[in-house]
């Protein structure tokens, strides 16, 4: 059963249940009653991380955007002429508050649209665009933006229009509420000129854009499963020439970038944290380090993220030397600093062998953090050890 958090349930349970088979499910997201459904028999996980370092997946970055209201809310003072829109046919008439409303963050852009704020996030959006989200870039990147509701997106994406200054070919809204959905949908998989695409949940999940670089929060989730389904749209990968075909002033797609204007990443149940975690730590200064076996685990999972990226850039004949060099190929050296900082790795590691941390010698642990490097023996002295001094 394919995307098991959710085929495996209504009238279909009946239907798995009444054969005598095997049920093997497959999904990204599995949640509480997947698990439930499976009896707890986890069978085989491949992390996010995990695919990172095999190139089946890209690296992520986070870019937050906060404004006054999306934080706190705001007030409308009584006696200011609003307008109201109808949400089914979004007829607009104004009206005059009796009362002061005051409005939290939740409610935001559902039961009040600040038009300012919208601009607010997406100015500042536009404006970070090519020096600190993408720098050096000079062409939108294919985003996606995630909307409350229709009503939402078709404020959204009118306002990206006017911001980019730029009309009806450069953003459009995706969503089943459309007029041709599925048609804008193709279009921005292949087209160099539609660059945004805004929509509620379409291409939330299961819907491959595999150019896409920026993906744009705009609303909140608080599902950890929805949240991932989100998430991966950007984590797919493309050969460089595709890439180049919509996107001619990028090299090749080895990121994208999670962009949350609503806090949804601060959220404790999702996992927003990428693999490269120190970016102000040069590749030179990570080696040092890790020749020195200093490495901090932030530091151990940003040199697995760059030596990832270092892939794409290898030479055939660079790449056998540097396999000569390390003893093995560079995917596998990645998949063990990915391994090194694997919270289930480690505790199976501790599991393996109880022995007192500061008894381990230097070249097969790692300060200040502790972290075990895969394949070595930790006991002081042994054949497979540099040498014996213990911390």
């Amino acid at each position: 059963m394919d995307e098991a958090h959710r085929s495996i349930y209504g009238v279909w349970r009946g239907v798995l249940e009444y054969f005598d088979a095997h049920l093997v499910g497959l999904t990204a997201t599995p949640v509480k009653q997947t698990f439930g459904f499976f009896r707890q028999n986890l069978v085989s996980e491949y992390t996010y991380p995990q695919s990172v370092a095999d190139n089946v997946n890209v690296d992520f970055d986070v870019y937050r955007i906060r404004t006054e209201i999306s934080e706190n809310g705001s007030t409308i003072d009584a006696g200011t002429v609003v307008p109201k829109i109808d949400r089914r046919t979004r007829v607009q008439r104004y009206e005059t508050l009796d009362d002061e409303v005051t409005y939290s963050s939740t409610q935001l852009d559902r039961a009040v649209t600040s038009k300012a704020q919208i601009r607010l996030v997406l100015e500042t959006f536009r404006d970070r665009l090519y020096t600190e989200i993408f720098p050096g870039r000079s062409t939108v990147p294919k985003t996606l933006i995630f909307c409350k509701d229709d009503n939402h997106a078709e404020e959204v994406v009118r306002t990206v229009r006017e911001v980019f200054g730029a009309g009806d070919d450069f953003a459009a809204k995706i969503t089943y509420a459309g007029q041709d959905p599925k048609g804008d949908l193709k279009k921005f998989r292949t087209s160099s000129t539609l660059r945004v695409a805004v929509t509620v949940d379409m291409i939330a999940t299961g819907t491959d854009v595999r150019p896409l670089e920026c993906v744009f929060f705009m609303r909140d989730v608080k599902s950890a499963a929805y949240f991932e389904q989100m998430k991966g749209r950007g984590s797919r990968t493309i050969a460089p020439t595709d890439f180049q075909l919509v996107t001619p002033d990028a090299e090749r797609k080895d990121r994208f970038v999670l962009v949350d204007a609503v806090g949804v990443t601060e959220h404790p149940q999702m996992d927003a944290t990428p693999l490269e975690r120190t970016k102000s730590v040069s590749l030179e200064r990570l080696l040092a380090k890790a020749a020195a076996y200093e490495l901090t685990e932030d530091e151990t999972a940003t040199l697995a993220s760059r030596l990832a990226k270092l892939e794409f850039d290898l030479t055939p004949a660079e790449r056998v030397e540097l396999d000569e060099l390390a003893g093995g190929s560079l995917r596998t050296v990645v998949r063990g600093l990915v391994a090194a900082v694997d919270p289930d790795e480690q505790a199976r590691a501790r599991e393996a062998d109880p022995a007192d941390p500061e008894e381990r010698c230097d070249n097969c642990w790692t300060m200040p953090s502790r972290v075990w490097l895969p394949g070595r023996s930790c006991a002081p002295g042994s054949s497979s050890c540099d040498g014996p001094t213990t911390r």
